[in-house]
Formats: structure tokens, C-alpha cells, sequence
């Protein structure tokens, strides 16, 4: 009918839509925050603090105005709590609750709770089973995996998502202070094994799991509490030995990896601790193919605070590549440090976006 001044109908086309992944929709969420996210806010989310417990309380811990402030002031990504902390699962829960509440973001709450003779829980009053030291499991994988499924348990019950656990250092040196009984074992497989089936429980959980003290403290001379810890091995030992847990975690996809204050005098040329090292941070990255979130070992230990005074870590640390600054010794002027770092060009606002994102 066209001819006859009539208009030819069309059928529309019904749109199509495409249903984007799980993946995708997060990316956006993420793309979308970091968009209006200031340089302020993007170093807060990078940096996770602990608090003391006042000496003079003499009830419960709770959530004071100074700790509450300084969440919201620092726009901090994270706090990591310690058994002074902790008193009952009831107050734990209402103390987490009250710091999400006063972050601009949900909080990673992170916590040192290996079992055996690091553990937080003991010391409280929170009911969990008690878990012997890593050297006594004795290479049963199947008791590791127990374990960080308890562990993720408890925490996830109190509302706590990061474990910095498990141990993936060997215990190849008797006279070594630090790790001993906190190793799986002392040979490198057994360690992978064991760790890899401890961060498969936790996770299960719902608890990420972080790989601890990369490139390996369990044959330092000393301990990094106290002072500069060494590793003298050549790089060829380290992949045959130090490396294999911690390549094994990060092909199961640990969310963490913690670095440690150890300096590797025979592989990279900077002198600097690998917490603080470009270099020890592409080994981890390149050699190991890790692609999750990088972590510093506390960085008021004396491996640090001896040597590199106010915010100075914490910037050597971001330069590296480093995603999160934990427990520095004066968060006031690690903040203000990496603040004027990104102001003056030191470090660029993209390096902060690699760690934020």
C-alpha cells in the first residue's frame, strides 16, 4: 500500500540484553567508587592500623571515640586486631560492627591467628577448638584443612575476613627464633601441602587466607621483630626451596601474600628489605605470577623503625608495589607521607589505583 499513501509497517526488533557476569558487575562497582575516590581516600584504603587497649580499662573493649575518629579521619581500609582486643565473641562482634559503622568503606579486619602458639583466641574468652602447632600436625593435610576451617569459623562468625595465616616458611635452621614450631614442616613440599590445605579450610569459610613471611623467614639468623633479618641464599635456592609454598599458594589464588623484613643481599642490589624492595615485589609478582594483595609484614617492628624513620617506609613501600601498609609505627605521618608523595610526584595517583582497585 505504500503507492496509496499508506505507511509500511515495520515490526520493531526487541532489544537485546546482554547479562554481564559476576566478574563484570563487580568491575563496574569498583570502577564506578574509584572514580569519585579522592588521593586522600585512596591512601586511607591502603593503610591498616591496630589499637591498644587501654591498660586503665578494667571492662570490655570497646570501640573508643579516638579509634573511631581516626577510621573515618584516615578513610582506612583496614584494622587488625590483637587478643587485647578480644574478650568475649558477643563484645568482638559489637566492636567490628562499630568500626565498619565508622568507615567510609567495609573494613578488611584482619587478625594473626595461625593456631599452636600464635593465637589470638586462646587468650579470649571466645569458645573455638584449640589448635596445635603447625610442626604437630605432622604433615596431615587433612588435620591443616581442619584447622583453617575452625579458625574461618570463628572469625567469620565475629565478623573478622582476613586470617594472616598460614605460615609458608620452611624450618631449614635449627637455631632460627622466629618461625620453629610455627612451620609445617622442613622441607618445602611438606610446607605446601600443609599450607595450601590450612588456606582451602579457612577460605571455605569465607575468611581469606595470607601466605606468610615471603621470600621466607624460616632460615633468617635473626628475627625481624628485633632487627634486620637476612636471607643469604642465591636466587636458584630460593626457587628450589623458600619459593615453592608460596608459588603453590599463589596458584590456588590466596587472596594475601605478606612480605617480610628480610633482606636478600644475594638477589637484588637495592640493600632494602623485601617489604620496602621493587625488586623482591617483582620477583613476587613475575616469578611467582602472583596477581592478589600484597601485604607488609607490621611495620613498627624494629627491622623497620631502626632504620627508616616516620612515613619513609611506608612510601619505599608503596614505590615498590606494595598494596598494604600494616601497623605503621605512627600512622599520622605514614598518611601525611604518602599524601605528599602522590602531591610531589614520588608516587603516581595510577600506582595508587593498581593497589586500591
Amino acid at each position: 500500500f505504500a503507492g496509496c499513501g499508506q505507511e509500511e509497517t515495520v515490526e520493531k526488533q526487541p532489544e537485546v540484553t546482554v547479562e554481564k557476569t559476576a566478574e563484570e558487575l563487580k568491575e563496574d562497582a569498583v570502577a564506578e567508587k574509584m572514580e569519585h575516590m579522592t588521593v586522600e581516600e585512596k591512601v586511607g584504603q591502603m593503610l591498616m592500623m591496630d589499637f591498644r587497649k587501654n591498660p586503665d580499662d578494667s571492662g570490655m573493649t570497646v570501640l573508643s571515640e579516638d579509634v573511631a575518629q581516626k577510621i573515618a579521619d584516615y578513610h582506612l581500609g583496614g584494622v587488625i586486631l590483637f587478643a587485647e582486643n578480644l574478650d568475649t565473641a558477643e563484645q568482638t562482634k559489637n566492636l567490628v560492627a562499630d568500626m565498619q559503622k565508622a568507615a567510609d568503606m567495609p573494613l578488611l579486619i584482619g587478625i594473626d591467628e595461625e593456631g599452636g602458639m600464635v593465637s589470638r583466641l586462646d587468650k579470649s574468652q571466645i569458645p573455638h577448638t584449640s589448635i596445635p602447632n603447625a610442626k604437630d600436625m605432622n604433615g596431615d593435610t587433612a588435620q591443616a584443612e581442619a584447622a583453617g576451617k575452625e579458625i574461618g569459623s570463628v572469625l567469620s562468625e565475629l565478623g573478622i575476613n582476613v586470617d594472616f595465616a598460614p605460615i609458608a616458611d620452611i624450618h631449614t635452621n635449627p637455631e632460627n627464633t622466629v618461625i620453629g614450631d610455627r612451620a609445617y614442616g622442613t622441607d618445602a613440599q611438606t610446607v605446601a601441602d600443609m599450607a595450601s590445605a590450612f588456606a582451602k579450610g579457612l577460605e571455605s569459610e569465607g575468611v581469606s587466607a595470607t601466605a606468610k613471611h615471603f621470600p621466607g623467614h624460616g632460615d633468617t639468623g635473626t628475627d625481624s621483630h628485633d632487627g634486620m633479618a637476612v636471607s643469604e641464599h642465591d636466587i636458584e635456592r630460593l626457587r628450589q626451596v623458600e619459593f615453592v609454598p608460596f608459588r603453590r599458594l599463589a596458584e590456588k589464588g590466596i587472596d594475601f601474600m605478606m612480605v617480610g623484613h628480610i633482606t636478600m643481599p644475594n638477589v637484588t642490589d637495592d640493600g632494602l628489605p623485601a617489604s620496602l624492595s621493587q625488586e623482591a615485589i617483582v620477583l613476587l609478582r613475575q616469578e611467582l605470577d602472583y596477581d592478589g594483595i600484597i601485604v607488609t609484614d607490621a611495620m613498627n617492628m624494629g627491622a623497620i623503625v631502626e632504620y627508616y624513620p616516620g612515613g619513609e617506609a611506608a612510601v619505599k613501600a608503596v614505590q615498590a608495589g606494595v598494596d598494604i601498609v600494616l601497623m605503621p609505627a605512627d600512622l599520622d605521618a605514614a598518611y601525611k607521607s604518602l599524601c605528599e608523595a602522590v602531591q610531589t610526584g614520588k608516587i603516581s595517583e595510577q600506582r595508587l589505583d593498581e593497589s586500591v582497585e
